[in-house]
């Protein structure tokens, strides 16, 4: 009853702002205001004329409130919170809402929170309930929690439902529970395309690329029509593993059945053929790209700078800028990158050093990287160890290993022991450096130093890892 008074003392105002509030009595259907509302300052107003008119202790009229704030781009969700917690007894709509609200909201653990809530007051969960919940558990990425709430679906007999099964699968792969999200998707006996697409979305993303595509390749054998984003998912997967005939053949198809090449897919498409080193055919599908985001040209730019043609990335990077495209952070690895490969140290030090005034980017540790290898490369080598030190994060054994490379190039033994020191704290197995450590000794022929540091190394029993490679061979 307090609550209620708070509310009736808060909301007195708002009907003094309305022109006809004489005709608000003679509407029987507040409710059906509540539906047409465009704004929260006049939500506020019928809220006030239902606590008036008692018309708040219906749940139905309160549950076209709380769908408003809790959902609409005009609403409020600490608004819709509090209109939750003064109704008396919240049906399963009401909860179903407010849970869907949290869920894609900012703080979706307030989502998981609620639904325990909703089960310490014995209140039974529907089908609708959990795809909401396995939302939030994809956001908070919390495998055991996914696994609980699979539980609770199948305590309710809910885990044969369609979109619940495509919920436990996107939250188990997107929590890394491949294993849960396979045997999920075995155990359902006919599958939509949405929960063929998620699987294979999921073995993509964690970088399960053959999975991904075997799976793919069962999919059309069952006679399932893929759509944009099977493809976008499948082309991913050709990206990162190399399989550019299949790539290809899925590019064929789309042309074959008239398919739009949209930003998602298009930009999927680019990626392939340039991580495939396929340049020509990756610059022919962004050309025909009707409209581009950053994605689009990140894939251009980055694949450009991968496969040796660093002058082209940065033509492209400067057009995006004429294009008022903004970049972001994987942008400007790939510019750095290609600064470094072309030879263009200086442009590569403006861009890194105005970063954050020019695109409001702060450096990560991937662009100090590019940066070290930049500085390495121009044999400012006494400049990368400083910047390297002065980073926020503890510098990992790559970035370590980037500068000792140049000091290798450049015969500097002096910034060398220092950077092995370093290495070996990271990681002690690190064998590697001791042997590059050698070698710059015996170019300096600074033979003392080659037997002492062999000496150290049969001690501790250190041998040189064998080289080898992977081949994958077309079929």
């Amino acid at each position: 009853m307090k609550n209620l008074h708070k509310f009736r003392g808060l909301h007195y105002r708002y009907l003094c702002n309305i022109t006809y509030a004489h005709s608000w009595h003679n509407l029987p259907h507040l409710s059906l205001l509540a539906d047409q509302c465009t704004s929260l300052h006049q939500l506020k107003q019928i809220h006030a004329q239902m606590i008036i008119r008692t018309r708040i202790h219906d749940n139905y009229a309160a549950s076209r409130l709380l769908s408003f704030c809790a959902l609409s781009e005009s609403g409020s969700l600490s608004y819709a919170s509090r209109l939750f917690d003064n109704v008396k007894e919240p049906n399963s709509f009401m909860w179903n809402t407010l849970i869907r609200a949290q869920a894609g909201g900012s703080n979706p653990r307030q989502a998981l929170l609620l639904y325990v809530k909703m089960r310490r007051l014995c209140v039974t969960p529907g089908k609708h309930t959990f795809p909401f919940v396995l939302k939030a558990c994809s956001k908070v990425m919390c495998v055991d929690v996914s696994r609980q709430v699979h539980c609770h679906a199948i305590k309710f007999g809910l885990d044969s439902d369609l979109h619940v099964v495509h919920g436990l699968i996107r939250a188990y792969s997107v929590c890394r529970g491949l294993k849960d999200a396979r045997q999920v998707f075995d155990g359902v006996p006919e599958r939509n395309l949405s929960i063929w697409t998620t699987m294979i979305c999921g073995f993509a993303q964690n970088d399960r690329y053959g999975e991904a595509i075997q799976l793919f390749e069962r999919m059309l054998a069952d006679g399932m029509a893929p759509n944009g984003a099977t493809l976008a998912s499948v082309l991913s997967a050709c990206a990162q593993s190399g399989s550019l005939q299949l790539g290809e053949q899925i590019h064929t198809y789309m042309e074959e059945n008239g398919i739009e090449l949209g930003v998602i897919l298009g930009t999927a498409l680019v990626n392939m053929y340039a991580k495939n080193g396929a340049i020509v055919e990756a610059k022919k599908c962004f050309s025909g790209m009707r409209e581009r985001n950053t994605a689009t040209w990140n894939a251009m730019i980055c694949g450009l700078a991968a496969h040796g043609h660093a002058k082209e990335a940065i033509n492209f990077f400067k057009e995006l800028e004429q294009e008022k495209v903004k970049p972001n952070d994987i942008t400007l690895v790939g510019v750095l990158s290609a600064c470094c490969h072309a030879g263009l140290f200086d442009y590569g030090e403006g861009i890194f050093h105005s970063m954050n005034k020019l695109y409001g980017i702060e450096p990560k540790i991937e662009h100090y990287g590019c940066m070290v290898d930049i500085l390495g490369r121009n044999g400012k080598l006494l400049e990368a160890e400083q910047l390297i030190r002065g980073m926020i994060w503890e510098a990992d054994v790559v970035i370590w290993g980037s500068l000792l490379h140049a000091c290798q190039n450049h015969g500097n033994i002096d910034i060398a022991e220092r950077v092995v020191k370093e290495i070996l704290l990271l990681n002690p197995n690190s064998h590697g450096v001791y042997v590059v450590l050698s070698n710059m000794y015996a170019e300096a022929e600074r033979w003392d130093d080659v037997v002492k540091l062999r000496n150290q190394m049969k001690e501790g029993s250190l041998k040189k890892m064998p080289g080898w490679s992977l081949v994958n061979a077309a079929t």
